[in-house]
């Protein structure tokens, strides 16, 4: 599980993340996960200090996407726009075959765009 600070975005651009790949503890191998052999369920979410979800990204929302054997996410300024500048609480929560995993637990920098 990755902690920290992942980023300062834009509240008026878009947020487009590098590719995150996985891999197996056992022998180190990337785990693809556009394979058939698993049933994949990703979420990318933004929360106020309140911890209420503000943005949440899925694959079913087409906000989050497998690329290959990795996945990353998009959020568009429209997406953004509705946060004021500051640090808000962000993560990452991965299902493979029903197993869930919160793969990343951090803050985001927000600052206000042009």
């Amino acid at each position: 599980m990755f902690t920290g600070q992942l980023a300062v975005i834009s509240n008026r651009a878009t947020w487009l993340s590098d590719t995150i790949e996985l891999e197996d503890d056992e022998d180190g191998s990337t785990i693809d996960l556009a394979s058939p052999d698993y049933t994949v369920a990703i979420s990318v979410y933004i929360k106020d200090e309140n911890d209420c979800h503000r943005l949440t990204g899925t694959l079913d929302n087409g906000k989050v996407v497998i690329d290959g054997p990795g996945f990353h996410w998009q959020f568009e300024d429209s997406d953004l726009h509705q946060f004021c500048a500051g640090t808000y609480k962000c993560g990452v929560k991965v299902t493979i075959n029903g197993f869930i995993t919160d793969l990343i637990i951090g803050d985001v920098a927000i600052v206000e765009g042009n």
